[in-house]
């Protein structure tokens, strides 16, 4: 399942006035579709141009994650 999101803005603006957070709206679909639900504790990767999402509980048991990374033209 692949949807474009929006990183929306979060929280209060810092001194500089602009916000430092920000949140993204997963669906329930598409959390049933990760094994996922509402209240769930999650452990959020941050890699180089990608965030993951990974169910909190099953951190010790999975397997690595490789992301094939496929080049985008026409940018």
């Amino acid at each position: 399942m692949v949807r474009k999101k929006k990183l929306s803005p979060s929280g209060v603006k810092g001194e500089d006035g602009k916000y430092h957070n920000a949140h993204v709206s997963l669906n329930e679909d598409e959390l049933n579709a990760a094994g996922l639900k509402i209240g769930d504790e999650v452990f959020i990767r941050v890699r180089e141009d990608m965030i993951i999402i990974q169910k909190a509980e099953e951190w010790p048991e999975r397997k690595p994650i490789f992301v094939e990374r496929i080049p985008v033209t026409g940018k």
